[in-house]
């Protein structure tokens, strides 16, 4: 489903109230707030969020009246599924505090992409690989290759 712009946690709420299943994977971000440096959890897929619904038993159109929902994604007169498997997948790669971390086991050479932040997308090579740490990346900008520091949990396999 989409939510209105920042109305993830409010959406989920009044869901759940109403007694139907919702899940919204996080991801850790920083901000600058009144000159400090603030990391905070947000939405993984901003402003959506993933609802279970039975067609058979669920009063499924209520969820479009629900406060902080802007509509169910349908494709048709019907809400449009997600792949079987998916958000369980998404499920087991959330902590207790529902962050979405990629762990996998990264080796230095190895392609990578920086996920979030300024240089999100950005695809580079593995300098220095630990896990739960800082990593190194090399990049290749218009300048030239640049090496930078990122968090571990920011990457994921190009």
């Amino acid at each position: 489903m989409q939510t209105q712009p920042r109305k993830e946690r409010l959406a989920l709420h009044h869901l759940r109230n109403q007694s139907f299943e919702t899940f919204c994977p996080l991801r850790r971000t920083s901000r600058r707030v009144g000159g400090r440096n603030l990391t905070m959890l947000e939405p993984f897929f901003p402003s959506y969020a993933f609802v279970r619904l039975d067609m058979t038993r669920d009063r499924w159109r209520s969820v479009n009246g629900t406060i902080g929902v802007a509509r169910l994604i349908s494709f048709g007169p019907e809400p449009a599924a997600v792949p079987d498997g998916l958000v369980e997948r998404f499920r087991t790669l959330c902590d207790d505090d529902g962050e979405l971390a990629f762990d996998e086991d990264l080796h230095a050479g190895e392609k990578v992409k920086i996920i979030g932040g300024p240089l999100d997308t950005l695809c580079g090579q593995l300098i220095t690989a630990e896990p739960r740490k800082r990593v190194t990346v090399l990049l290749e900008l218009l300048s030239g290759a640049t090496r930078v520091s990122v968090a571990r949990e920011r990457l994921v396999r190009a």
